[in-house]
């Protein structure tokens, strides 16, 4: 009676483990369309080391180009990985720059110089699993430089029109 019982433990663990692969409480992020050849920030004026803080630091929740790791299929970590990715992605999105209007585009921007020069951003359990993204005194300045910079320009923009 025990062995069989432990067999339909074990069997019924199984099932759910295998399930939860299936199970995405916040929509399925991972299988979502992804744009063809658009690069990050598109249209803005970013020079190539901001870019690659900004890859680095920021793209696997603020893009289309998410790199999953193998803990993100495993529930119940793959629920709070495709949130966060999901809620990053909602407040801007590094792949769709060029859709944003203008205006959008400087709300952003002060958005990303205030959170980073706060170091409210990257969250600290992104972190706390992806060392390299951790933002150097050097990283923050350059980024939140360029925010000031490119709300400027847009700013400048604006004006002209």
């Amino acid at each position: 009676m025990r062995k069989r019982f432990k067999t339909i433990f074990l069997v019924s663990i199984l099932l759910i483990a295998v399930a939860s692969f299936a199970i995405h409480p916040f929509g399925n992020i991972k299988t979502a369309p992804r744009p063809s050849n658009r690069q990050l920030f598109s249209g803005a004026q970013i020079e190539p080391p901001v870019l690659s803080i900004m890859q680095r630091s920021c793209q696997n929740c603020h893009s289309v180009e998410t790199t999953w790791p193998w803990y993100s299929y495993v529930a119940p970590v793959s629920w709070l990985v495709e949130k966060d990715v999901r809620d990053g992605r909602k407040h801007f999105n590094m792949s769709r720059w060029s859709e944003y209007t203008a205006d959008d585009r400087i709300e952003i921007l002060s958005g990303i110089a205030t959170q980073v020069h706060n170091k409210d951003m990257p969250l600290p359990q992104y972190v706390l699993m992806h060392r390299d993204a951790k933002l150097s005194d050097a990283d923050i300045d350059a980024i939140y430089q360029w925010a000031r910079n490119e709300r400027k320009r847009l700013k400048a923009e604006q004006g002209k029109n």
